[in-house]
């Protein structure tokens, strides 16, 4: 038995075909079953439900997978597609959930993640520099990740940087 993807009128259908049946039947009708008859039809939010365990369509769900992908996936480039795809909802739909639920939007809980986890680099005295650490968490602009930081933090992350390093023991040599 294996599934195969048909694209049926702008919704992705699965159908699992066993071996015994080969080829399309009539092509009169025009609705999914004319492609194999009496084989049943799995929707993708089906084929999802039986992986998870849980309905798609379960906001939850989707909040909570949208939000492991983020934090499995700080130090890789993510896109808002990205985490739609990870979660099992499409954009709009994701960044109504995060809008409604959290009260932010997708790639700003991504950001929240990347900061706090950027802080804990800090905290922990291996940062480098602020230029290294923005590159770490794909910040394009290290400006812009020092706002940002600035705004979670109530402090530069150089501040923070330069604050760690004062506190470590000199050695001697």
């Amino acid at each position: 038995m294996r599934f195969i993807l048909i694209p049926f009128l702008r919704m992705i259908v699965f159908r699992v075909q066993d071996n015994t049946r080969s080829g399309l039947s009539s092509m009169a009708d025009d609705t999914a079953n004319s492609f194999w008859p009496n084989t049943p039809v799995v929707k993708t939010t089906e084929l999802l439900a039986e992986c998870t365990g849980k309905s798609a369509r379960d906001p939850q769900k989707q909040l909570l997978l949208a939000e492991e992908f983020i934090r499995s996936n700080i130090y890789n480039p993510v896109s808002i597609a990205d985490i739609a795809t990870a979660s099992g909802a499409n954009i709009r739909s994701l960044q109504r959930l995060f809008r409604k639920l959290r009260g932010i939007t997708p790639v700003q809980a991504l950001l929240n993640f990347r900061i706090a986890a950027a802080h804990e680099i800090i905290l922990s005295g291996k940062a480098p520099s602020v230029r290294d650490l923005a590159a770490t968490f794909h910040f394009s602009n290290p400006g812009r990740f020092s706002k940002l930081y600035r705004q979670t933090y109530s402090c530069t992350p150089s501040e923070e940087i330069r604050s760690w390093r004062s506190r470590e023991p000199t050695r001697a040599g």
